[in-house]
């Protein structure tokens, strides 16, 4: 799984909060991740003093050479 960043930003565009998603265990796929970053956006936009909220995907690549 990638990992996810969700911070809710203020009308100056200064960060007010931040969530790290880095995994979702389950033993069968019941959730998706995707799923999971909307709920943590939603929540964060109903937050008092958010302004606007961005989602960043950060995955790691490997390159054997």
């Amino acid at each position: 799984m990638a990992t996810y960043v969700v911070t809710g930003k203020t009308n100056n565009g200064e960060n007010l909060v931040s969530v790290n998603i880095a995994g979702v265990n389950q033993e069968t796929a019941i959730v998706q991740e995707l799923d999971v970053v909307a709920v943590v956006r939603e929540l964060l936009a109903r937050t008092p003093g958010v302004f606007s909220v961005v989602a960043q995907k950060y995955e790691q690549v490997i390159t054997v050479v």
